[in-house]
């Protein structure tokens, strides 16, 4: 079966000041929904309940909105990341007690203490509304307990706190995926690029959904290329990949001159 990708963010996030803010990783505890045919299937849709991992929000930023194709987006070599690289700015603003509220949150979660984790982040948004990973945070907390109506309203929340939380567009679309809305979801996934181009999990989400859900085999070709750059070692991708090549091959597919046209 597949699932929703989890990576290790990039080193940025890994240093002790952001990792403060980490997102729990919920994906070892998750509940994944049975499938009728998982037995027969070597392929299947993503589940949403494979939590991604980022950090709570301390940006304010204008979404600059998706304008490129699909294969300008796959193409792209900008390692910017400004949601996290103006987060160490934002932390000065916040108060040194909601830090260590949210601290006391993300241990929750690791614990798995969803009411009280739940009950902290509250006070977090109730000082600090602008922190939209902290509805991040709770629409995790609502995917693991199957409440996915309640996580989309999160998320939701989370984007008009802040729409340039590129881990809000992503989770947001996989919900999207979950309930069929292959169109809202690529555009979600897409949005999450634009923030963060090398966002891995929305690489090799999008190119599941374009393969699976949207027919566009030449663009999941180029998104599962992206993603392996920067997970070379997934051979899991790599044997996806190797799918999708089969399927461009016996469709006798072939990309176009101007390759800024796909999409």
């Amino acid at each position: 079966m597949r699932f929703i990708k989890s990576i290790s963010p990039s080193s940025l996030v890994q240093s002790a000041l952001l990792a403060l803010f980490c997102v729990v990783l919920l994906a070892s505890c998750s509940t994944t929904p049975s499938s009728k045919n998982s037995s027969t299937q070597t392929r299947s849709e993503p589940s949403v309940n494979a939590a991604d991992k980022g950090i709570v929000d301390l940006v304010n930023l204008n979404s600059k909105g998706v304008n490129n194709s699909l294969s300008d987006i796959a193409g792209s070599t900008d390692t910017r990341n400004a949601y996290l690289e103006q987060a160490q700015q934002r932390l000065a603003e916040v108060p040194a007690a909601v830090l260590a509220q949210y601290q006391q949150a993300i241990n929750a979660m690791k614990n798995q203490q969803w009411q009280n984790a739940n009950s902290l982040f509250d006070n977090v948004i109730a000082s600090q509304p602008q922190l939209s990973g902290a509805y991040v945070n709770k629409a995790l907390i609502a995917i693991n307990l199957q409440a996915f109506d309640q996580a989309d309203v999160l998320l939701e929340q989370a984007i008009k706190a802040n729409s340039s939380n590129p881990y809000a567009h992503q989770i947001k679309a996989n919900l999207a995926r979950q309930q069929g809305q292959y169109a809202q979801a690529e555009q979600g996934y897409l949005t999450a690029l634009a923030l963060w181009p090398q966002y891995p999990q929305a690489q090799i989400n999008l190119a599941i959904l374009l393969e699976l859900y949207r027919g566009k085999l030449l663009q999941a070709k180029q998104f599962y290329l992206a993603y392996l750059v920067n997970q070379p070692d997934d051979e899991q991708a790599k044997r996806w990949l190797a799918g999708v090549e089969i399927k461009i091959q016996r469709a006798g597919l072939t990309l176009p001159d101007n390759t800024n046209g796909a999409g």
